[in-house]
């Protein structure tokens, strides 16, 4: 019963505090807001009180958003030696796989503006093996 109560106490806190900040947003008065509130109802509800799980989940939505695959990529996924799955992504003619845009160069972490991709002396380009799945290595830059 006490775990109960705590796991309760967690989810409830959370949805207290993302109302209120939603609210200060105005998001309380669109149809944003509601559902965002339920989104995160839906998370604890199916994953129950993991935090960290919950932002797995976020972030992989956010990359079906974007249009970046979350499945491994494998040769299946390779037309004429070009990924069908991201365009950035290939066979070379010495039989090697790359990712273009595998290393990403930033000024902040936080401003999607400032992202850069570099093929001189710092290159973007990486070679990987598959199965791969995609990941973004970011470094910061002056």
């Amino acid at each position: 019963m006490t775990l109960y109560m705590h796991m309760t106490e967690w989810i409830e806190g959370i949805i207290k505090h993302a109302e209120t900040e939603l609210g200060l947003l105005g998001l309380d008065q669109t149809n944003l807001g509601p559902l965002i509130v339920d989104f995160i109802k839906n998370l604890q509800q199916t994953l129950g009180n993991q935090p960290t799980a919950m932002k797995s989940v976020l972030k992989t939505t956010a990359n079906l958003v974007d249009g970046k695959p979350v499945a491994p990529i494998t040769e299946t996924d390779f037309v004429d030696d070009k990924c069908t799955r991201c365009s950035y992504i290939y066979k070379s003619e010495d039989g090697k796989y790359y990712n273009d845009q595998a290393v990403v160069f930033k000024k902040s972490y936080d401003d999607p503006s400032s992202q850069y991709m570099y093929q001189g002396q710092q290159r973007s380009k990486q070679e990987i093996t598959l199965p791969y799945v995609l990941r973004e290595e970011i470094v910061l830059i002056p």
